[in-house]
């Protein structure tokens, strides 16, 4: 697929990117949710959903992490970059780590 104003190489680093950050955002409604589904249970129950969501939740965390990670340490093998794509590629580079610290703040402030 060619990008209209992007390299085509710069142009899946940029969807890269919104996977990672996606996946990062997709935390908070599960964690919501399983915090609600926790709650409404009552007694041996709680112990059971509470060992599910804590598997879940760590799967997400340990996946989105990973996720980020990858973005942040991409290499990209384009010589021809331009000072536009150049600009892009830094903005975007720590977006996805900048985001699951922010997410983890959030949730650990609320806890």
């Amino acid at each position: 697929m060619k990008a209209l104003i992007l390299a085509d190489e710069i142009n899946q680093f940029h969807w890269s990117m919104l996977k990672s950050v996606l996946l990062v955002l997709s935390i908070l409604p599960l964690s919501q949710g399983a915090l609600h589904l926790w709650q409404s249970t009552e007694g041996s129950s709680q112990i059971v959903v509470g060992f599910f969501a804590a598997s879940l939740l760590s799967t997400l965390f340990v996946l989105s992490f990973w996720s980020a990670l990858k973005a942040t340490a991409a290499k990209l093998e384009q010589q021809h970059e331009t000072a536009f794509e150049h600009a892009v590629v830094q903005a975007y580079r720590y977006l996805p780590m900048l985001s699951l610290a922010g997410m983890l703040a959030y949730l650990a402030s609320q806890i």
